[in-house]
């Protein structure tokens, strides 16, 4: 299976496909399937900018419209977590997972699927301590404050992912692994990103949870987005576990006298980042002059767009996860691979082939997966939708919930009343934006208060839940559609792609350069983050 990876989409649908359709012409491929790591943008109408946290200068449409409304088709099978500059209100709607248009999946705030004989796992939004262990409380029309909190990680989905046991093949995030950069060519990264020294040395970039996730998982592939630069590495779970690293980045952390200091040793000598040695000659490296430096920062009261702190530091997890024994019992390797943002010049594209037992018949479709569905079904009595998380069980106790849950769903599916192929059910909810139609600014309120969202309803039947999302909200009329159109409309030209095709090892072995795609992208000089 031929699968296309994309880093921040920030809305730019067209020229994400446009680009991989080039690829495909010029390189007499087809691609099977798209992975989008988030900050998607799934805007159906003016509404949905206001529940999206960015400054009022950036709220913009984008092209995500198009595909919602029917008047465009996504042209590949597209999967996509939530980052943190999303239609918080619409992915809300379909918590679990769902259509968000026609061939675009979204894997809810956390999820695992199954796709062409791919076990496909995910978490949305970034972490942030604040708000880990609190519940979705937050309802829109947002506040100031709830507009921002919304996507931030709570320990209740992540304990969810936490109760996998199955071997999971590719996990998407927004933000990264803590401590995942130092598994990779930390020392090029310190140089075109100087200003994630002090987090690194700190052992602070990236996201505490998403940490436990890739301990106990250990998927054979992760990629993520958030802080905008493409970035390779391979982490060996031993060396993980026992917190050892690669000689280069030891050399990096603590100089030559200690080569074989662990993460967590409590004499590890501290090295002030500015006597670290970044130097890359200039064969080694070529800095992109269009960069612009980011912030880790949460403010943007100054209206400067920002990427949030990826960080949560001491958050309380049931139990030791990081001593857990490994899903497999074989040496397992992850290779992680982040992305930029579509761009021009910036790597925000990679095509990688996986082979799949259905590569052969091309059943290539989108199933349920059942370890998931008796997750969900064992831990829905603790979802919480009000300030408060309701305790949740130990480890040991939702094992069993789980167990017994299974049981449940595999006779219901031996009975022929559960069917795990998931149904192409996409119904839009929220009038989609009508190019023709004039502002309404009354409607663009209206529009902000939530949908009951019947896919959710149907999941929830199905697998004899409760449903907790906008019970008691209206159930909106679907907006005005046209006629679908299955080939990609394309418009204008100039937009860069920098493609790189890889091998299952993430090593770069054949760099693709093409020029005059759809559609420019026009940004603000000080760039949208």
């Amino acid at each position: 299976m031929r699968i296309a990876i994309e880093g921040c989409c920030h809305g730019q649908l067209d020229d994400i496909y446009g680009s991989i359709r080039l690829i495909e012409q010029r390189e007499n491929c087809k691609i099977d399937l798209v992975l989008i790591c988030g900050d998607f943008q799934s805007l159906r109408n003016q509404a949905d900018t206001e529940c999206m946290a960015v400054p009022p200068k950036y709220r913009q449409l984008g092209t995500f419209w198009k595909y919602y409304s029917g008047r465009v088709q996504a042209p590949y099978p597209t999967i996509f977590i939530g980052g943190n500059h999303e239609a918080s209100n619409y992915l809300w709607e379909l918590y679990h997972g769902g259509w968000v248009a026609d061939n675009i999946y979204y894997l809810g705030h956390a999820g695992v699927i199954n796709f062409g004989g791919l076990r496909i796992g995910g978490i949305s939004g970034i972490a942030k301590e604040n708000h880990y262990k609190r519940g979705h409380y937050e309802k829109s029309p947002y506040n100031s404050s709830d507009i921002r909190s919304v996507y931030h990680v709570r320990e209740y989905d992540v304990r969810k992912v936490l109760q996998v046991q199955d071997p999971v093949d590719i996990f998407l995030s927004h933000d990264w692994p803590r401590g995942i950069e130092r598994y990779g060519d930390l020392r090029h990264l310190m140089h075109i990103k100087r200003h994630f020294v002090q987090e690194i040395m700190e052992n602070n970039l990236g996201s505490y949870p998403n940490e436990l996730i890739l301990s106990k998982l250990q998927p054979s592939y992760w990629f993520s987005a958030h802080l905008h630069v493409h970035y390779a590495a391979i982490v060996d779970h031993d060396m993980w576990k026992k917190g050892i690293y690669p000689p280069e980045t030891q050399s990096i952390l603590y100089g030559n006298r200690l080569q074989h200091i662990a993460v967590n040793n409590p004499d590890e000598i501290k090295v002030n980042p500015d006597e670290i040695d970044i130097s890359l000659s200039d064969d080694e490296i070529k800095v992109n002059p269009d960069e612009i430096e980011i912030s880790l920062s949460d403010d943007d009261n100054n209206e400067t767009p920002v990427v949030e702190e990826p960080v949560v530091k001491e958050p309380v997890v049931e139990g030791p996860v990081v001593e857990e024994p490994a899903v497999n019992d074989a040496p397992k390797f992850t290779k992680f691979l982040s992305l930029d943002k579509c761009l021009p010049r910036r790597q925000f594209l990679q095509i990688i082939d996986i082979p799949t037992a259905n590569d052969e018949t091309k059943d290539y479709d989108f199933y349920y997966d059942m370890e998931w569905l008796s997750i969900t079904k064992a831990m829905q009595p603790y979802l919480s939708t009000s300030y408060q998380q309701t305790p949740i069980p130990s480890d040991e106790e939702l094992k069993a919930l789980v167990e017994k849950e299974r049981v449940y769903l595999e006779n219901k599916k031996l009975a022929g009343a559960l069917d795990l192929k998931i149904p192409h059910n996409f119904e839009a909810t929220a009038p989609a934006y009508n190019p023709d139609v004039p502002t309404n600014p009354q409607s663009i309120q209206e529009n902000q208060h939530p949908f009951l969202n019947p896919q959710t309803v149907t999941f929830c039947n199905e697998i004899d839940i409760q449903n907790k999302i906008n019970v008691n909200c209206r159930q909106g009329p679907a907006p005005d559609t046209v006629s679908v159109n299955s080939e990609f409309i394309s418009t204008n030209t100039d937009i860069q792609v920098d493609a790189t095709f890889i091998n299952p090892n993430l090593q770069p072995i054949k760099r693709l350069r093409t020029e005059a795609i759809a559609s420019e992208i026009v940004i603000d000089e000080d760039e949208f983050l």
